[in-house]
């Protein structure tokens, strides 16, 4: 019995043990269970900090009559009114105020914060640090003056780039920059260097271009603006090596549009002069876009002002080429001021020039009479025997032509001696019988009454 009852208290001792044991952990799962549900019924700390920043602060930044006399002046008074519909379309509407306003994030009153620094940069570190680079960085120049990240994008209503309301936007981007780079105090406290007429009137120039007609008028927002050429936020002086408008680096700039062009221009005589580093026998450098477009005053191909100075801006660096045209026929009818005759790049193609000994060259000997029969239809291998740049002067480049030259010359030469001489002395002849004539005349007697009845 003894037995009977020592086994049945360990029993009972583990059955109470077993009851403990499920209790507990019933009780701690139904505890963790209320923590996870309350841990997903509480917000998370972005959440909580966007609903606090938004909400405690539309209490006064949205009470347009709370703010007046806050900031002192009226329009630090419209600065500090921040309504939520301002943001509400905003890129920045899923931040909180604190985001961007960490010098507040005590909370309120704040009267005492007088450091409003906007970090951009924390979010967009490479624009910030672009900038921070950048020719519109603050420095002893502008005294801190340049534009900032709220100069470009705004404040509160940040809108993408994409969205026409945008300041950023293609169509607005030359009005905004035209907000200091057209303004005359800036020009003239900035650009006031003889080196800088350029700078001074690129934003009134730009609406003139193709690329600002295109985008003005047309509404072509794929036409080329100010931040495509000199970038947004990178902004470098010409003469930096990472500029994007620095000579190295213009025909990239130019091919993010123009890839096609910049393509066949890298495959000609030019193209390979610029990887080269080459220069003509005068001493200059390849030519880049620029050189032949410009780069603020670019109007069409078909233009007829730019299409009658293609000969000018080509000859700027083949002097040689340049004279000899001007000798030819096509030269003297485009002396003239007539622009239907063959310039440079109807011969030479506008971006694919290579020498005339390259069969791939539209002035190779077997392309000429598909060259010239752009104008000519009926040319053919008599036709193009044509020399455009002959020069009778040079003996071992154009040998017949300087023979024919030779005789024509000396042909011309004998027959205005011989004639000269001739009529010399012609002249010198009449001038004697003249002279003898009046002698002759002046020795004569009078005649009579009686000679004239004689002799009548």
């Amino acid at each position: 019995m003894r037995r009977s009852r020592a086994q049945g208290g360990w029993g009972s001792s583990v059955v109470g043990a077993r009851h403990t044991l499920t209790r507990e952990v019933i009780g701690t799962t139904l505890w963790l269970l209320g923590v996870a549900i309350l841990g997903l019924a509480m917000p998370t700390p972005a959440a909580a900090q966007q609903r606090a920043g938004v909400v405690e602060c539309q209490k006064c930044h949205g009470n347009r009559d709370f703010l007046v006399g806050k900031a002192g002046t009226v329009r630090g008074d419209s600065a500090l009114f921040v309504p939520d519909t301002l943001l509400h379309d905003s890129k920045h509407a899923g931040l909180s105020c604190t985001s961007c306003h960490p010098a507040f994030a005590g909370g309120y009153p704040h009267r005492d914060a007088k450091v409003i620094a906007v970090p951009c940069q924390s979010c967009h570190q490479k624009e910030g640090d672009d900038w921070a680079r950048s020719i519109h960085a603050p420095d002893a120049v502008t005294n801190g003056k340049a534009p900032t990240c709220t100069t470009c994008h705004g404040t509160h209503h940040i809108l993408g780039a994409d969205d026409p309301r945008s300041p950023t936007y293609p169509l607005n981007v030359a009005s905004l920059c035209g907000g200091c780079h057209a303004n005359p105090s800036i020009i003239g406290t900035y650009f006031g260097a003889a080196d800088q007429a350029q700078a001074r009137t690129a934003v009134s120039s730009y609406y003139k271009t193709v690329h600002g007609t295109a985008m003005t008028k047309a509404g072509l927002v794929v036409s080329a603006t100010c931040s495509d050429c000199h970038s947004a936020h990178l902004i470098l002086p010409p003469d930096s090596a990472q500029s994007t408008i620095n000579r190295a680096n213009i025909t990239g700039t130019c091919g993010k549009c123009h890839a096609g062009v910049v393509e066949t221009f890298n495959q000609s005589s030019h193209g390979q002069a610029l990887r080269t580093g080459a220069k003509t026998p005068t001493g200059h450098a390849a030519p880049v876009c620029i050189d032949c477009h410009s780069s603020h005053q670019i109007v069409p191909a078909s233009d007829p002002v730019w299409f009658r100075g293609v000969v000018k801006e080509c000859g700027s660096c083949h002097e040689k080429e340049y004279d000899t045209y001007f000798e030819t026929y096509h030269g003297q009818v485009t002396e003239l001021g007539f622009g239907l005759t063959a310039k440079c790049s109807d011969c030479h193609t506008p971006h694919n020039m290579l020498p005339s000994t390259d069969p791939k060259s539209s002035v190779y000997p077997t392309n000429l009479v598909k060259t010239c029969g752009q104008c000519h239809p009926t040319a053919n291998a008599n036709f193009v025997q044509y020399q455009p740049h002959g020069d009778p002067r040079n003996r071992q480049a154009y040998p017949r032509l300087f023979w024919t030259w030779l005789f024509m010359t000396a042909l011309l030469v004998s027959v205005f001696l011989f004639f000269g001489l001739h009529t010399l002395m012609w002249l010198g002849r009449i001038t004697v019988d003249r002279l003898r004539g009046r002698a002759t005349h002046d020795a004569e007697p009078p005649v009579t009454n009686e000679e004239k009845e004689k002799h009548p």
